[in-house]
């Protein structure tokens, strides 16, 4: 079985950006938002997508999809934990959606 946990962010990655995975408040992991097609006329045609896999030290697994676009981010992580308790590690996750400067 496996859990999702999503977000957004309204404000356009310009410069691209990064997204920290922290369990227990340490981070387990960083995923690259990239820079969406600024030039683009419509939404469609600016949407960038990441898409990312790892395992933790705890085997604990996770897959997350990043797509950045003219009218923002939206990420989701699916995460399946090592012992089945799924609910438990989400718990345990915090995300950190960080823009780099212009």
């Amino acid at each position: 079985m496996s859990l999702s946990i999503s977000g957004t962010n309204c404000s356009p990655a310009i410069s691209g950006g990064y997204l920290s995975i922290k369990r227990d408040n340490k981070e387990i992991h960083i995923s690259s938002i990239p820079t969406p097609v600024l030039i683009a006329d419509r939404y469609r045609d600016s949407v960038v997508e990441n898409d990312d896999e790892f395992v933790d030290e705890e085997g604990n697994e996770f897959a997350i999809n990043i797509s950045s676009s003219n009218v923002g981010v939206d990420w989701e992580i699916v995460l399946s934990a090592e012992n089945g308790n799924d609910t438990e590690l989400a718990r345990r996750i915090k995300l950190d959606y960080q823009p780099n400067e212009y």
